[in-house]
Order: structure tokens, then C-alpha cells, then sequence
């Protein structure tokens, strides 16, 4: 897909690897809808940095409430009358033995990580469905194929994640609405302490995913350490 001019929706692009999103779509000449759902000011400095070369919009979102995510899109498309990519970049982990992460704890990674990322998808399909076309690409995680202590509530989401991306390009095989997974390892976001691979990287390899240049089929897992 040719990016220029097309409308991007990054989900918890504030920060992390949805702020480096926003900055590598805006060198592509994308359309960027930069959202948030607690961090306004970060937002809004994403915002100011991205006005200054492309059109852009701020939207609050919270993507584990449906009636959030179906306002928000009705905002989007009275602005910008389609949204050609979607990129469900939102996500929460903590780091604790299970036994020791409270009920709302898990309850908030997956509503975040896995029902939210449901939500997006479900209204976003909708429009894409009259455009006829569009990209989706789901932000898992390396933890999502293997596991890994610690964080077992946030693997569950990620595996769910990779599993809900293939299903929607079995929906979706019979027409230009294509799915991708891409899976970053430990990336050095304000989430993880600033360890591990630089988001600007995983950025890079979304844009790519979204240009559909990294010869995957529809469904498939996009490893970012596989392009660094």
C-alpha cells in the first residue's frame, strides 16, 4: 500500500512505540490519528511535532470501552472520511508471579491488550468494509509465542492477539483487507524501564508492514528482531 495521503490510527501513540509510529507515518505523508486515553500532555507534544509536516488529529480513546471506540471512529470519519490502516499499538503489562498481580491487574491487561484491541478492530472493519480495502496490524509481542515468567497475564493477551490476527484473515481472505501480527522482543519503552530494542526500530518495521513490503501473506507474524 502507498502511504502517502492515507489515514493512519495508532492506538496509545503518546509514547513508546506508538509515538515512533507517528513520527516514521508522517515521513511516509500519512494522514496520522494520534490517541490517547489517561496521557494528555504527552499527546498533545506528539501532536504538535507531527502537525508541523502532516495533517494530524487527536482523539481521546479508551479501547476497552466500546462506546469510547465507536465515538472516536464517528469523530475520525466526519474529519477524514476513511481510515485506510489501523495500527492496535495500546497495550499494559505488570510485572509480577501471577500470584501476585491483583484481580484488576489482570482484568486491565486484557481488557486493554485483548478486549480493546477487539473493539478497534470490530469499528474500524466496519468502514473498511465500504472502502473495500485496508490494513490492520496487531502489536503482539515475541512473549506471545513463547511465554516468559513474570508475565504471564500479558503472554495470555499477546497469544490471543496472535491468534484473533489469523482468524480475521480467514474472515477476511476473499478481499483487499489485509491482517498482520508483528511481534516485538523486550523494547525500551517507559512501560519495560527503558530496556531493550529502541522503538524507533519497531516503527520502522510497522511501516513496513503496512506498505505490505515484507512479502508476508494476510495473518501473518511479523518478528521485529528478524529485521534489525
Amino acid at each position: 500500500m502507498e502511504l502517502k495521503n492515507k489515514v493512519v490510527l495508532i492506538t496509545g501513540s503518546s509514547r513508546g512505540i506508538g509515538k515512533e509510529a507517528v513520527k516514521e507515518f508522517t515521513k511516509q505523508g500519512s494522514k496520522i490519528i494520534i490517541t490517547y486515553n489517561t496521557n494528555k500532555k504527552d499527546a498533545e507534544k506528539t501532536l504538535q511535532e507531527c502537525a508541523k509536516i502532516t495533517e494530524c488529529m487527536l482523539v481521546k480513546l479508551n479501547v476497552a470501552d466500546s462506546s469510547s471506540v465507536s465515538k472516536a471512529v464517528e469523530k475520525i470519519i466526519d474529519k477524514f472520511g476513511s481510515i485506510d490502516v489501523l495500527i492496535n499499538n495500546a497495550g499494559i503489562v505488570v510485572i509480577k508471579n501471577l500470584v501476585e498481580q491483583t484481580e484488576k491487574e489482570i482484568e486491565d491487561q486484557i481488557n486493554v491488550n485483548l478486549k480493546g484491541l477487539i473493539n478497534m478492530t470490530k469499528n474500524i472493519l466496519l468502514q473498511m468494509e465500504k472502502q473495500k480495502e485496508g490494513v490492520i496490524i496487531n502489536i503482539a509481542s515475541v512473549y506471545g509465542k513463547v511465554g516468559e515468567d513474570e508475565v504471564a497475564p500479558y503472554c495470555a493477551t499477546k497469544f490471543g492477539v496472535r491468534g484473533f490476527t489469523k482468524a480475521m484473515a480467514k474472515e477476511y481472505c476473499n478481499n483487499k483487507i489485509r491482517f498482520y501480527n508483528v511481534n516485538p522482543s523486550l523494547t525500551a519503552t517507559p512501560m519495560t524501564g527503558f530496556q531493550g530494542i529502541p522503538p524507533k526500530k519497531v516503527a520502522e518495521v510497522i511501516v513496513n508492514a503496512a506498505k505490505e513490503s515484507l512479502g508476508k501473506d494476510s495473518g501473518g507474524d511479523i518478528d521485529v528482531d528478524d529485521y534489525i
